[in-house]
């Protein structure tokens, strides 16, 4: 009876994220004597390549990269004995001769094949020595396993001990759409799943595209810990080391793990940041990063981010703190934020939203234009909410406290909101045949520092019935709406009680008609969508109501069919008007997809009173409101239209226009042109603690355009008429190697933070695939400021 060797599968750990295997396999198996079998012809040509002292190569290591100019170097053919499997654990040799002694060793020599479960070795010759246990192939082999392959000059094996080595071994394997190549002057095997590589390198390219590659001197990998470490790494870009480390650990399995991350560096208005974050695996459901970090013209820098994720919790916290600050007559700045969210029981759940920095000027230093208007009131609240069935209907209800943080503007003013402290919310609705009934009700108290404190509870019952076929649809609601104050007393203001109450009336109606049209050569379906709405609130004035959380909605075709032209509970306009209008759709008749939407409305005053945001009651003599109009969609496959009119009838001007036109011929190639006017918008909050308020002209030019192949050009000009000054520019440029594997981005960007301030900044980022990227990534400020905008590596396909 002989007994021959079984292959088992050598993880070799090259990248962050994959394995691939090679080796020889513990479990020994009885072979019959018709598996091991003597080939009659002798094989033409021997597999594999015999290695050389010279060092191995990845491929070319040229940037500019054409994916039919690859040479990579020529694949073993994978032979076969051309015969059924053989069993489960047993292993099959086929070669042109073969010859040995029982439970001495056998040689196999001439094509030898191998194969056991679903691997194949292929060899010119194999010697398996029994007495030792030892398995050696060679001259050259290759071994095929689970998609990957491993081929080398020798590979030698102890199936008693799990040791072994292999000299100058080359490795191919895919692992969930992922490629990982590589090449090793030697490959030890030390124990079950612990390998070391030796002068070893890899990439995530096409076979033949060594335009990057990681570099090591050695790359061991234990695959019971499920961790890699790497000695004197390298990452070789085009030739030449641009990234070095001495040492560096990783996951094998594509795990998280603890270890430096890439650091990321920009440039700009501060000079050079750099930032070096470090990544903490603390359990499954639990990790941290800290980040060291330097600006250069203000100084050093500390962040952290701490994320957890737990069955009826999660939520993270995240903060930066400079200490001194050269640039700054404030020190210790810093912002710390935490967000929270907790279920508590089926039907309860609640959450925190915490935001705090350090001082007025935190964000117009440290963050770009777009953060500038979104933190001026930083958000800290916390909340919980009930929902659950009620007498058959759905009940909701929320309590919460909120109070913000407001940051004054460059001249030091700062209009602080109202802090919420707390409230209570409610409501309950139900369906009832064509009724749907519903209840709110909500108490808040609202506190201020400088200002006079309140308690105020609102309660609005209403019903709406809703008649509809399949061409139309009458909607009727009445209601009521309730409200109550209790002021308190502050400074020479009294205390005092007041209140509202105002019947609410609606009446909403439309139609909807359908054709099949022709247009441009094209098949749609359009609509044609009337509508009229009629909307009844009695008179009354409330300029002795005060004012805590409303404020007037901008005028819109959408505003038409509103009851309540506020936002907020402390204004409730006048209303006896019917708003008129008409839609039309151009759809997808087959997907029902929408292509494009436009339409124009009006509101017709039965009366000619109206609420004014100070609660007073105006008299401007109407009869009419102003008209509305949009159009928004797809004129051509390539052209789409957004476009917003408000024409004021009673001035018998233009208030408010904007029109925007973009071509986008296919993804990469988008050109935009916006233009917006307003006639007397806000334009900036004064040092009285006013706004200006002023006509705004922009003109907005933006575009993603290939200049080559490979190079695309993107720019941004946002630019003031009125003040003849740039609010924004962009430009850059982005590139993608042909065989797709790296891209690079270069984006500078100047922007306006202030009335008499500006910013500069420079993106950099090399993005390395399936891998890495390094610097930082200019994606977010190109997906605002270049509407239409596609990644180079998602339109172009290596």
């Amino acid at each position: 009876m002989v007994r021959l060797f079984s292959l088992k599968p050598l993880v070799l750990a090259l990248g962050v994220a994959f394995s691939a295997a090679a080796a020889a396999q513990s479990d020994v198996s009885v072979l019959s004597e018709t598996e091991t079998a003597a080939r009659p012809e002798a094989a033409e040509t021997a597999v594999g390549s015999k290695g050389s002292d010279t060092e191995l190569s990845l491929g070319s290591t040229c940037l500019v990269c054409e994916p039919e100019k690859l040479k990579p170097e020529a694949q073993p053919e994978i032979r076969r004995s051309g015969e059924d499997a053989p069993p489960p654990e047993h292993t099959r040799i086929t070669a042109d001769h073969i010859e040995g002694q029982t439970g001495v060793e056998v040689k196999a020599q001439g094509d030898v094949i191998v194969e056991r479960n679903q691997d194949i070795l292929n060899a010119p010759q194999v010697h398996y020595n029994q007495a030792e246990n030892t398995v050696t192939a060679g001259d050259t082999f290759t071994l095929y396993q689970n998609g990957s392959t491993v081929s080398g000059d020798t590979i030698t094996y102890n199936l008693d001990t799990g040791n072994g080595t292999t000299q100058n071994v080359r490795l191919e394997a895919e692992h969930e759409g992922r490629r990982l190549q590589s090449v090793s002057k030697q490959a030890k095997i030390s124990g079950r799943n612990r390998y070391k590589l030796i002068h070893t390198k890899f990439n995530t390219c096409a076979p033949g595209d060594a335009a990057w590659y990681i570099r090591a001197e050695s790359v061991e990998a234990d695959q019971e810990s499920g961790i890699g470490v790497a000695k004197h790494a390298a990452l070789v870009f085009g030739g030449v080391p641009v990234l070095y480390t001495p040492w560096a650990d990783f996951p094998l399995n594509g795990n998280r793990k603890s270890g430096l991350l890439v650091p990321t560096v920009a440039a700009g208005s501060d000079g050079l940041t750099l930032d070096v974050p470090y990544y903490f695996n603390l359990a499954p459901n639990l990790d941290a990063t800290l980040t060291p970090g330097i600006v250069s013209a203000r100084g050093v820098r500390l962040g952290g981010e701490l994320r957890y994720l737990q069955p009826k919790y999660s939520g993270e916290v995240e903060g930066n703190w400079m200490p001194s600050d050269k640039r700054s007559e404030h020190d210790n700045r810093y912002r710390f934020k935490w967000q929270h969210r907790q279920q508590f029981a089926s039907h309860l759940s609640g959450g925190v939203d915490f935001n705090q920095v350090s001082d007025n000027d935190y964000y117009r230093d440290f963050y770009n234009r777009t953060n500038l208007t979104d933190y001026v009131n930083l958000n800290r609240q916390a909340w919980l909410g009930y929902n659950n069935t009620l007498w058959g209907g759905r009940f909701g209800s929320t309590v919460s406290v909120q109070k913000y943080q407001t940051l004054a503007n460059e001249l030091g003013y700062k209009d602080e909101p109202y802090a919420i402290l707390p409230r209570l919310s409610g409501s309950w609705h139900k369906n009832i045949g064509n009724a749907e009934v519903n209840l709110f009700g909500q108490f808040t108290h609202f506190s201020h520092d400088s200002k006079q404190s309140a308690y105020r509870t609102v309660l609005h019952p209403s019903i709406k019935w809703d008649f509809h076929n399949q061409w139309g649809y009458l909607r009727p609601k009445i209601g009521v709406n309730a409200t109550y104050y209790d002021l308190k007393r502050f400074g020479d203001q009294p205390s005092r009680n007041l209140s509202r109450t105002l019947p609410m009336f609606s009446l909403d109606s439309g139609m909807t008609f359908e054709r099949n049209k022709r247009l441009f050569g094209s098949e749609y379906l359009q609509t044609l969508e009337p509508r009229l709405f009629y909307n009844y609130i009695p008179t009354k004035s409330q300029n002795d109501l005060p004012n805590f959380d409303s404020s007037e909605n901008s005028f819109s075709y959408d505003q038409l069919f509103r009851e309540n032209l506020y936002s907020g509970s402390d204004r409730i306009n006048a209303a006896n008007s019917l708003s008129a209008a008409v839609q039309s759709r151009l759809l997808n008749p087959v997907t029902g997809a929408e292509i494009l939407r436009a339409g124009i409305g009006q509101k017709f005053y039965l009366k000619n009173d109206n609420v004014l945001l100070d609660g007073s009651i105006g008299r401007n003599e109407r009869n009419s409101s102003d008209w509305v109009a949009f159009a928004h969609g797809n004129l051509t496959d390539s052209v789409r239209l957004d476009t917003d009119i408000h024409y004021n009838r009673n001035q018998r001007r233009l208030e408010q226009y904007a029109v925007g036109l973009r071509y986008r011929p296919e993804a990469g190639k988008v050109l935009s042109l916006r233009y917006k006017y307003g006639h007397n918008e806000r334009i900036y909050l004064q040092d009285n603690g006013r706004y200006l308020y002023d006509k705004l002209k922009q003109i907005d030019v933006a575009a993603q355009w290939p200049l080559s192949k490979n190079l695309y050009a993107v720019a941004r000009y946002n630019y003031e008429i009125t003040v003849k000054k740039p609010l924004e520019m962009l430009a850059g440029v982005e590139y993608k190697s042909g065989c797709g594997c790296w891209s690079a981005s270069v984006v500078g960007h100047r922007y306006v933070t202030g009335e008499n301030s500006r910013k500069n900044a420079v993106f950099f980022n090399l993005q390395l695939k399936d891998l890495s990227s390094i610097g930082k990534s200019p994606f977010e400020q190109l997906r605002l400021a270049v509407p239409g905008y596609s990644k180079p590596n998602e339109v172009m396909k290596p």
